[in-house]
């Protein structure tokens, strides 16, 4: 199994490798706010539900108390998101004539990730891992700008990109037979770009002028699992708020480190009978905090808090009948960050859907090789503005659907596939 482990570790190598190589290009098109719905193909299969037992290293990000249920493995994937981005504001007193009806010019996105657990002691009461995930982002290209022509011809004020390449080690400890603990630091790398107007006389371009800027950020998240009874787990997960440099480029545009809000994360799993589980999720994120909650009239996007739910099923085959194949399904919903209020403010930010329909499967090869795959349907979700939060603004809108395709492989070593709840 040494062959294994060094093979893993080296695709691991370079999966964050291209992850980097890729930042600049390929932007995460997130779908709860700014943040993917949730990391891996068995997880998005059920809707991003997990906190309460993802059995694959993916857990390392979903709940790290949840690595002592997974043993030594790795999970290697990629995803491809198709986005369709729209908006309009030809109708609003700043708009623009040119932008009655406009579509992105959205490319596929393609956004890699990866994971290891290391499992130590008897019944794995200690794990060790580490991951490299997209965990945030938006990418939009418009063909005009938002506002008027007359302000930017059309040359600037519409595009923008940002992206969130997290790296996570983590450790997890089972303290009693039934409760583990769980603990992970957030190594954050983030890109942005944008040819945005500044809020200042004349709606000058940002001095950015869409060149890409990086910065770090730091922060950390917590997981507890517990299993009161044989067929059930309850898992609760605490992520910080993530902080960060400031974007120099950027600074007449953001005077602050863009930050990513803290979360809250509760999920039950359940085994209704032999080789099914049914996962939900309950998740707070504190978007109306830091920089992306600020009032519009301070240059914020006045983001409202979001709370999600999801849901998923899983049903494997290999219990009863013998047969190394697990299928999935979910459904995800969390009312977009985005309000009536502020809608032109954020209409090179569309990150406005809310409802998501998922299904996947997966397939061992054998006992130390498996494949995963999950498709992701975003349902489009428009938001018109009504000038509440800034009248010249009344009667833009913007809007995004989107679909995803998440494919990886999964390997075990040193031990025996986890058992389900």
């Amino acid at each position: 199994m040494q062959a294994i482990f060094k093979f893993s570790s080296r695709i691991f190598t370079g999966i964050f490798a291209i992850a980097l190589g890729l930042g600049l290009g390929s932007m995460a098109q997130a779908s709860n706010g700014l943040r993917t719905i949730s990391s891996g193909p068995v997880s998005l299969g059920m809707g991003g539900a997990g906190v309460a037992g993802d059995k694959t290293s993916n857990t390392i990000i979903i709940n790290p108390a949840g690595m002592n249920d997974v043993g030594n493995q790795t999970d290697l994937n990629f995803t491809v998101a198709l986005p369709n981005t729209r908006m309009g504001s030809s109708l609003a007193p700043a708009g623009n004539p040119d932008a009655v009806f406009v579509n992105g010019n959205d490319d596929a996105l393609l956004l890699p990730g990866g994971s290891m657990v290391f499992s130590f002691m008897e019944n794995n009461k200690l794990s060790l891992g580490v991951g490299a995930f997209f965990t945030a982002g938006f990418s939009v290209d418009f063909p005009v700008s938002r506002f008027n022509k007359a302000i930017t011809n059309n040359l600037y004020d519409r595009s923008g990109r940002y992206g969130n390449l997290k790296m996570t080690p983590a450790a997890a400890y089972r303290i009693l037979d039934n409760l583990s603990i769980g603990i992970g630091m957030d190594i954050n790398y983030a890109f942005f770009q944008t040819d945005s107007v500044v809020l200042a006389p004349g709606f000058p371009q940002t001095a950015g002028t869409n060149r890409t800027d990086s910065a770090l950020g730091v922060g950390g998240r917590f997981g507890l699992m517990y299993k009161p009874i044989k067929k059930l787990s309850i898992g609760v997960t605490y992520v910080t708020r993530q902080i960060f440099q400031q974007f120099d480029r950027y600074s007449d545009l953001i005077n602050t480190g863009l930050d990513l809000p803290q979360e809250v994360a509760f999920g039950l799993a359940f085994q209704p009978f032999e080789g099914a589980r049914l996962l939900t999720d309950f998740r707070w994120i504190n978007w109306s905090s830091g920089f992306i909650g600020r009032d519009l009239a301070l240059g914020g996007l006045q983001w409202r808090d979001q709370y999600i739910f999801a849901g998923g099923f899983e049903y494997s085959f290999d219990p009863k009948f013998d047969l190394p194949l697990a299928i999935r399904m979910g459904y995800n919903y969390g009312r977009s960050p985005i309000t009536p209020a502020n809608a032109f403010r954020n209409l090179t930010i569309p990150l406005t859907i809310e409802h998501h329909l998922t299904a996947g499967m997966s397939m061992d090869l054998n006992k130390h090789i498996g494949a995963d795959i999950a498709y992701i349907h975003e349902f489009g979700n428009t938001v018109t503005d009504n000038g509440t939060g800034n009248p010249s603004g009344r009667g833009s809108f913007v809007g995004a659907s989107a679909n995803a395709f998440s494919i990886g492989i999964h390997g075990r070593w040193g031990g025996k596939k986890p058992a389900a709840d």
